[in-house]
């Protein structure tokens, strides 16, 4: 389902041939919706985009298909629009000003086009406070905290980011939500049970580019990609990983 490598615009008025790395992000995001519907059969599907939902302009190159960031938001559109129609209900999370423009940008513009739900007047928002079969969850694209992305230090960004939800809605006598989504950093951090909050931090759907291999980010040179499935029953909640890793580089033999 969704678009298929022939679709994608040009605007260069030449022939696009998408490149290895891209065919292999298309065909892990049609597997990755293809076991949500799977998992679906029989049960009620709400689908929370948590931020970025493009890469915008500021890393051209040849990694980059196109520059344009209407051409970005007509295809983010194109794939979504059968999660959409799949999903019962579906909101989209404002993400990083520098990828989706300041305001309410790519995420309302796509929100708008595809008729995802209102939060308040408009088609996106900064934090969600989701109420999902009885479990309370609180969304927001950014952590606040940049911890938890060295394979020595996981667990300490989500740490702070439920123990500083709880404090924040203690203290003002509101009930904490069950479960924190953030997203961002593109590495997969979460809390351990014994918090009063579960906080999880989602990986992203793309690959490490050279400014994250430049600055020696953890979701490389072998990236994990993916997104996060919340199975809800009797007001208790399950969650499953559906990962996917990419190819090491390729080895190059001397002989």
């Amino acid at each position: 389902m969704g678009l298929s490598p022939e679709r994608f615009p040009l605007d260069d008025g030449g022939h696009y041939s998408p490149s290895r790395e891209q065919l292999w992000l298309l065909a892990r995001w049609h597997e990755f919706w293809d076991s949500v519907k799977t998992m679906k059969r029989g049960r009620q599907l709400t689908v929370v985009v948590n931020g970025d939902i493009v890469e915008g302009g500021h890393f051209p190159g040849s990694q980059l298909a196109t520059a344009s960031p209407e051409t970005m938001e007509y295809v983010a559109g194109e794939l979504l629009k059968p999660v959409r129609k799949m999903a019962a209900k579906m909101f989209m999370i404002r993400g990083t000003p520098v990828h989706v423009k300041k305001g309410p940008g790519a995420e309302e513009i796509v929100g708008r086009a595809i008729g995802t739900e209102k939060i308040g007047r408009n088609y996106s928002a900064v934090e969600l406070a989701l109420n999902v079969g009885g479990v309370r969850f609180h969304f927001s694209h950014h952590p606040g905290t940049g911890g938890g992305k060295l394979p020595w230090t996981r667990g300490t960004g989500m740490r702070q980011v439920a123990l500083k939800l709880w404090m924040n809605y203690r203290s003002h006598d509101h009930q904490p939500p069950d479960v924190a989504v953030r997203s961002h950093l593109h590495v997969f951090d979460d809390t351990p049970s014994s918090l009063p909050i579960y906080a999880v931090r989602t990986p992203a759907f793309c690959l490490a580019n050279e400014f994250a291999k430049k600055v020696g980010a953890q979701n490389e040179p072998i990236s994990t990609i993916g997104g996060l499935v919340f199975l809800i029953e009797d007001g208790k909640w399950h969650m499953v990983k559906l990962f996917y890793s990419a190819a090491p580089p390729r080895e190059i033999r001397v002989e």
